[in-house]
């Protein structure tokens, strides 16, 4: 059986690649635009978001940047990465794997940023260069681009890589993490109770506020600068306390360590909506959301309430007055996140499927599978090996770095 050809080249196009903090400032304006004429673009994708994740991370990121050469200031498509060092014990050698760049914020979507007009071509261009690249493993998890992703993992197919779509399940199997419930809202938050609610929900949640909310023993305040650290504080603890004895102590607190990123990078980003449900001066329970404003979606990412108290309707309150809040700032969908737990489908969500998919090179190519940018993380590993008497493992690895270095 004659094997299919190799892809002619995307031709005409210029592909950089963005690994060094300068080099990201000056990408800056040429980002921006593009975000504001990608209508697939989402709050994950932006140069501020991004920003956050990669100052945190030295030399753990790169990013690939496809240019027109007619135009050299304007980016028609670019692919954040993040970088990992793995040892690989079948090759007894470093390997570099590459995830999408906003995982390393924990962004609750990833994907491509592409000019409309130019997406085949920008994401074939893409993809020849990292096809290219040295590395041994490419995975990419919540992309809700469905198109985009299959451009690009077509492409490196047919470069003879291994292309390969998974799913991804949680607590036991229960959920599909890949499904995200979503919530298209009108212009009115009556509207939304008299036509996307059942009328049990309608009556549980008017019922509520009537005995709740509206005799004050009950009210809703938002973080801001002065509340921040303890609205966080209380939230996460609330969630620790939740999950400890499922996920196991240690497990939890990371976890909740990375809610933590990703709660104040959306604050220091202007884009943290955080409410709070009070009894009193008693936190009840909270919810952090992040704000897309550009395209009118509110993301909600993680709940916490009080194991203590004896309030049943703390969830309830607080995700209607989410939903509220946001129809009333215009937007028009409200997001609730990875999993299909039934609960959402009560608020009238419908689902938004993503994909996850993973890319496997079967032997190494001209560049090796180790990338110069985890050369740092390398050795540090080698350095671990060498004190626990892994000799042998040091000496492989010592020979691997000095060849990738001569």
């Amino acid at each position: 059986m004659l094997q299919d050809k190799a892809p002619r080249p995307a031709t005409g196009l210029q592909v950089d690649i963005v690994d060094t903090p300068d080099a990201f400032d000056a990408l800056a304006p040429a980002w921006r635009r593009l975000q504001a004429r990608d209508m697939e673009s989402t709050v994950f994708l932006t140069w501020d978001w991004l920003a956050l994740a990669f100052r945190q991370n030295p030399w753990r990121w790169s990013v690939l940047v496809v240019r027109d050469p007619v135009d050299s200031d304007e980016a028609i498509c670019i692919v954040p990465l993040k970088y990992r060092t793995h040892w690989s014990r079948s090759q007894q050698e470093f390997q570099t794997q590459l995830e999408a760049g906003g995982r390393l914020l924990f962004s609750e979507y990833t994907g491509f940023l592409c000019d409309p007009s130019q997406e085949e071509a920008g994401l074939a261009a893409a993809a020849d260069k990292l096809a290219a690249m040295p590395w041994s493993r490419l995975s990419m998890r919540y992309v809700a681009q469905s198109r985009r992703a299959r451009i690009f993992t077509d492409r490196l197919a047919a470069r003879g890589l291994t292309v390969r779509y998974r799913d991804y399940r949680i607590n036991k199997g229960e959920a599909d993490n890949l499904v995200s419930p979503q919530v298209d809202l009108p212009e009115a938050f009556d509207s939304y109770l008299k036509a996307q609610v059942s009328a049990n929900t309608r009556q549980r949640f008017n019922k509520m506020r009537r005995r709740h909310l509206e005799t004050g023993d009950y009210h809703v305040t938002h973080a801001d600068d002065a509340t921040l650290n303890d609205d966080i504080t209380a939230l996460l603890t609330f969630w620790t306390a939740k999950w400890a004895e499922t996920k196991g102590r240690e497990t939890a607190e990371q976890v909740a360590a990375n809610y933590r990123s990703v709660l104040t990078a959306a604050h220091q980003c202007g884009a943290l909506f955080l409410p709070v449900l009070k009894r009193g001066e008693r936190r009840l329970g909270a919810l952090g959301h992040v704000i897309d404003r550009q395209n009118g979606i509110l993301h909600f990412i993680v709940a916490g309430r009080d194991t203590q108290a004896e309030e049943t309707f703390i969830g309830d309150a607080l995700h209607f007055h989410a939903i509220e809040w946001a129809i009333g700032q215009g937007f028009i969908c409200y997001d609730f996140g990875h999993g299909n737990e039934r609960y959402k489908y009560s608020y009238g969500a419908e689902d938004l499927q993503t994909l996850y998919f993973d890319i496997r090179r079967a032997e190494a190519g001209s560049a090796g599978m180790l990338d110069v940018l985890c050369l740092g993380e390398a050795l540090k590993r080698m350095e671990g090996f060498i004190r626990d008497g892994k000799t042998d493992r040091a000496a492989r690895a010592c020979a691997q770095l000095a060849g990738l270095l001569t």
